[in-house]
């Protein structure tokens, strides 16, 4: 019996000094090294560690945050082309076209009139007139109408008018003309980072126009 205990000692003995020497490594048993790389990789490394500035934070910060871009102008036929891409790009209601109105301008005119009869009549009037160039307000809310002139102040438009009634036009005031719009700009109200991103790759479909800061 004492024979057989001490055989089985040296029997453990030996299992554990070939386990501790990963001899049986093979066979799944093994003991943990503290030397293995991805131990070491796992570890952290305060050295390689940095304190942000507060300026560096403001940075990061704002780099993260939505902005309202802008680009353009875009006539209308350009909108319209862009509108499939920007709608497979974004998501939905994150972008928007906003007209552009042009400056307004004044203009010596002559009208509203009640119907096309009457316009005809007035048109047979001022072609005897010297130095009056009778055209078509631009202006839907002004037709049917006459314009005698198309000036980028009131007081041009009145000294104008001033010339046109010493060759005969009595008739005639000073308006002030405004052109429906025919461009429009786009505008992301507010782009994160992946609608950033995304806008990047659209720039082949922008060509030319880029995105700017909002106004």
């Amino acid at each position: 019996m004492r024979k057989h205990l001490v055989l089985i000692l040296l029997a453990a003995n030996a299992l554990y000094f070939a386990w501790s020497q990963g001899m049986l490594e093979p066979l799944g048993m093994s003991p943990i090294s503290g030397s293995e790389p991805h131990r070491m990789q796992e570890q952290l490394q305060p050295q390689s560690l940095q304190t942000l500035g507060a300026q560096e934070v403001a940075r990061l910060e704002q780099a993260a945050a939505p902005e309202c871009l802008s680009s353009g102008p875009w006539d209308n036929a350009q909108a319209d082309g862009l509108r499939p891409a920007l709608a497979a790009a974004l998501p939905p209601d994150s972008w928007t076209f906003e007209p552009i109105n042009p400056a307004p301008r004044w203009i010596v005119y002559m009208g509203k009139y009640p119907n096309q009869e009457t316009l005809k009549r007035k048109l047979a009037q001022l072609a005897p007139l010297r130095g009056v160039k009778p055209q078509t307000p631009r202006d839907p809310a002004l037709l049917p109408g006459i314009t005698l002139g198309s000036f980028e102040s009131e007081a041009a438009a009145q000294a104008d008018l001033l010339r046109l009634n010493e060759v005969g036009v009595r008739t005639a005031k000073v308006v002030q003309e405004l052109e429906p719009p025919s461009t429009s700009r786009l505008v992301v109200p507010a782009a994160n980072a992946a609608m950033r991103s995304a806008l990047l790759e659209l720039q082949p479909v922008l060509q030319s126009h880029r995105f700017e800061p909002c106004p």
